[in-house]
């Protein structure tokens, strides 16, 4: 059992587009109410690996939180921390201890025999309803985020995981701590896998929404929306558009991340009724250690 609640939470699973390395610029962003606990509720449509509501809830006395990705597999996991986190963890102790019995070629075979089960058991699993089987599959996707190629989760078109393995033999698959504490912050949380657009509909004037959407590309080799299944395209960016100028006009306050480059001229035309600042982040998912490196980022916000 956790005996320090004041423990650093932080993201379980490494995720495209992480901003637990950045907070820290995030953070001066912040409406001024978010300080003094004026805000009395959450919103993140585009939850990922969650480093900011992670951040957030640790100093915040939010009275409503609102959670929501479109991946059903990723809110398939955050449910069952949030409901059943210690059978969560037996079941990756069963996969780690399983694992780590294995000569590094079998551990390469035992990951692409996961991949395959993983693969090919989402017919069976009803994601609209909790149930006792999506603890096994929260495990085996946590497992196979440690184990693949640079801790990516990926889908292609049919939705099926396709990321390599990584060679990582020593894994460190999760800290019980860390998880116990995610589970309680996450106990009077409403989880949700729905379109952003439906989350963003009647947020109350007091309210804080956090957006961290698939990147638009800025250049032709840019695949920042690639990683799952249904791709984030134009179309959606213009819809976002619109839901925050929705908020705008009720007051709600936002916060807004996306891809910048200096002749992007989507943003002076969608976004320069809002104050924009830059940050610098690292860019560390590119599969050519070539292509990694510091980029720079937009914050758009409305206040």
């Amino acid at each position: 059992m956790i005996k320090n609640e004041d423990i650093n939470v932080k993201p379980f699973l490494k995720w495209a587009g992480g901003k637990d390395k950045l907070f820290k610029q995030l953070e001066r962003y912040l409406p001024t109410e978010i300080q003094n606990n004026s805000i009395k509720s959450y919103y993140e449509p585009f939850l990922g690996g969650g480093a900011v509501f992670f951040k957030l809830i640790q100093s915040c006395n939010f009275e409503n939180v609102l959670l929501s990705d479109v991946n059903e597999e990723l809110i398939l996991v955050y449910k069952v921390i949030q409901n059943n986190v210690f059978e969560l963890m037996e079941y990756l102790d069963q996969l780690k201890i399983k694992y780590l019995k294995l000569s590094n070629i079998d551990k390469e075979k035992y990951y692409y025999d996961l991949r395959a089960a993983y693969n090919y058991q989402r017919f069976n699993i009803n994601y609209q309803r909790y149930s006792e089987f999506w603890i096994p599959r929260a495990a085996q996707m946590i497992f196979l985020n440690k184990t693949c190629y640079n801790g990516l989760y990926r889908q292609n078109l049919r939705g099926e995981f396709n990321v390599p393995f990584g060679k990582n033999y020593l894994p460190l698959i999760y800290e019980s701590q860390n998880l116990e504490c995610i589970s309680l912050h996450l106990k009077n949380v409403t989880i949700l896998s729905s379109d952003f657009e439906v989350i963003l509909q009647n947020v109350p004037k007091d309210s804080f929404v956090y957006l961290d959407p698939p990147y638009r590309p800025i250049s032709k080799t840019s695949r920042f929306n690639d990683y799952y299944k249904l791709r984030f395209n134009e179309t959606d960016n213009n819809r976002l558009v619109n839901s925050l100028n929705d908020l705008n006009k009720s007051g709600v306050k936002f916060m807004l991340n996306n891809s910048f480059s200096v002749d992007d001229q989507y943003i002076d035309k969608n976004y320069s009724s809002f104050v924009t600042s830059i940050i610098v982040a690292n860019r560390m998912m590119s599969s050519q250690s070539n292509k990694r490196g510091k980029i720079s980022e937009i914050v758009i916000t409305n206040y």
